[in-house]
């Protein structure tokens, strides 16, 4: 049966380009709906919250100055000077800068949380921060990818170890006899065998590791959670939005942990707060890369459910047609230019068989050859071409995730 191209082959618009432009769409129109939520959701605490503070300064005042035009000039300036000492740091009697302090601040350069309580007051310093969180948030990008690979691998080696379980337990059924079905590869794989080559070849389902993800980074803030609304006296739900805030390095600083004297050892406290926050951002990290694969794999299905496929002049501002085939892409190998086939029709259109063919042009047997070498040679510089070529499933975390999960991300 005959396929037809697709709009987006048609267009040129092929895999790569029509994931960006759809999750494009996809991102402005989720900005859209977060602005309508969050419009609702806080619009009017916000407008209440602004009319109380103006009430109740405005009250002070009064109370304080009983309108004497020379005391209200101190009182604001008092004011002032006490939101930039807030705003600095300095209005605190907690030290930002002393060694464990620094450290705090460190970590949140290359991790990129920025809580923004601790922010450096000098030039020196704001030009030291510069060069420091340039290299340091780069060696934390390789560390957090480092962390991806490693857990990754761990996941896949706990998951191998149960499937060939599963294998030897079905091989043991048929040694006794018993018929089975054996699957290698269950529906999550796209092959099924009963080889042993293919369960040396066996790759885990990214949907499985997805799923080990979500629950490990849920048990994590959790207890996370739990423990900074013990030790900082939050309720659950703030301690929990601190965590994912945290977790995610989004770090509004509305709400940051080790702020205040705490009942527990201070250095304790220190190291746990430090581990649980390095914890909690690999694995939020692993976690959203992850994720944005499912995501990609739904971006596929959508890319193919609207990729129609039709045979008409005037839809899709249709090109010549030079392939066939399902995908966006023309399949490797295809010469984009018109060649003539080396072997040819008869009168009535019929395919000459292969025997009539080599009786009636002996020369042919060598161009047919000189044709198999030239795409041979072709399709060698090609796959060298393609192994050399920088592409999103090559570098950084999708480059982990492609050789961790196989042709499954293709």
């Amino acid at each position: 049966m005959e396929q037809f191209l697709g709009c987006f082959a048609r267009l040129h618009i092929y895999e790569e380009n029509a994931r960006f432009v759809l999750i494009s769409v996809l991102l402005l129109l989720y900005l859209c709906l977060g602005a309508f939520i969050f419009h609702i959701l806080e619009r009017d605490a916000e407008i209440k919250e602004r009319r109380e503070f103006k009430d109740d300064s405005e009250r002070l005042r009064i109370l304080v100055c009983n309108r004497s035009t020379s005391c209200l000039e101190r009182l604001e300036e008092l004011l002032a000077l006490h939101a930039q000492g807030t705003v600095s740091g300095v209005g605190s009697d907690r030290d930002r800068f002393d060694l464990a302090g620094s450290f705090f601040f460190s970590g949140t350069v290359i991790s990129t949380i920025g809580f923004g309580t601790a922010t450096p007051r000098t030039i020196l310093g704001r030009a030291a921060t510069i060069g420091y969180g340039v290299v340091g948030c780069t060696c934390c990008v390789l560390f957090f990818n480092l962390f991806l690979e490693r857990l990754i691998t761990a996941f896949s080696y706990l998951l191998r170890y149960f499937h060939e379980k599963k294998v030897r337990r079905r091989l043991m059924l048929a040694s006794n006899n018993k018929p089975i079905t054996l699957l290698v590869n269950n529906e999550d794989y796209a092959e099924s065998a009963s080889s042993c080559e293919a369960v040396d070849n066996w790759r885990p389902s990214v949907y499985k590791v997805f799923f080990c993800l979500l629950t490990l980074s849920a048990l994590l803030i959790s207890t996370a959670a739990f423990v900074y609304s013990c030790v900082e006296d939050w309720p659950y739900i703030d301690a929990l939005y601190f965590c994912f805030i945290s977790f995610a390095t989004i770090g509004f600083g509305d709400y940051v942990s080790n702020q205040k004297d705490v009942s527990v050892n201070k250095d304790v406290y220190r190291f746990l707060n430090f581990l649980l926050l390095t914890l909690g951002a690999c694995c939020f990290y692993c976690l959203f890369n992850v994720s944005s694969i499912v995501v990609r794999q739904l971006l596929n299905w959508m890319i193919k459910k609207m990729d129609i496929k039709i045979d008409d002049d005037f839809l899709c501002f249709k090109k010549p047609k030079r392939y066939m085939g399902l995908g966006l892409r023309p399949p490797k190998g295809w010469e984009m230019c018109s060649e003539r086939s080396s072997i040819d029709l008869q009168a009535d259109g019929g395919l000459l068989s292969l025997k009539e063919f080599l009786m009636n042009n002996h020369s042919s047997v060598v161009m047919l050859q000189k044709h198999l070498i030239k795409s041979a040679l072709k399709n060698a510089r090609d796959k060298e071409e393609d192994e050399q070529k920088i592409s999103a499933s090559r570098v950084g975390p999708m480059g982990i995730l492609s050789q961790a999960f196989g042709e499954e991300l293709q």
